[in-house]
């Protein structure tokens, strides 16, 4: 964390709106990419990281002084999964969790078309995962977040971050047809 972000958050949790805003802008985009990501829907995530802040801006006090950026994708993780418990549509969280394209900067039409059914494959075998295992992957592999982070957006200890990655990438494996005697994987998530 920088001095200018210590500054925001003791400003913030002041309850100075231009703070929080500051806040907002710097974080939002992160936050609105997750919550796209759970809730499949460009509104829905609008309005979910919206949600979020118009909360901060209520209970100010509840802004951590260390560590925002974490705590920020806790919230918005937790927020987004009681939406989709309140409708009963887990299953809609699915995240592309790899761009193989992005590894090819002029990929040929086969290797694109091959890439695009790579990533199919994979997004279909992701929604098969169990919901634990499932957000693991996408704060994992999307977001790029540590154990460490994981750990404190969940709520659960790193062992069990790390335990439930290891299923999921076991499980991933399986489904998709990798290891013990079927094809290896070009970019399967380590």
């Amino acid at each position: 964390m920088d001095r200018k972000e210590d500054v925001l958050l003791v400003k913030a949790r002041g309850g100075d709106r231009q703070a929080l805003a500051a806040l907002a802008a710097r974080y939002g985009s992160e936050l609105y990419r997750l919550a796209r990501y759970i809730l499949r829907s460009d509104e829905e995530a609008r309005d979910a990281v919206a949600d979020v802040f118009a909360r901060l801006c209520t209970k100010p006090q509840n802004i951590p002084l260390g560590g925002f950026r974490t705590w920020a994708v806790k919230v918005t993780c937790n927020h987004c999964r009681d939406l989709l418990r309140r409708k009963g549509t887990l299953t809609r969280l699915l995240p592309v969790i790899y761009n193989r394209s992005a590894e090819r900067a002029n990929p040929t039409p086969e290797q694109a078309a091959l890439a695009a059914d790579e990533q199919a494959s994979v997004r279909q075998a992701v929604a098969r995962l169990p919901e634990q295992e499932r957000i693991i992957v996408v704060l994992r592999y999307y977001h790029q977040l540590s154990y460490a982070e994981i750990s404190a957006v969940l709520g659960i200890p790193q062992a069990t971050v790390g335990t439930r990655l290891h299923r999921a990438r076991e499980r991933l494996r399986q489904l998709l047809g990798y290891g013990r005697g079927g094809r290896e994987p070009d970019a399967l998530p380590e």
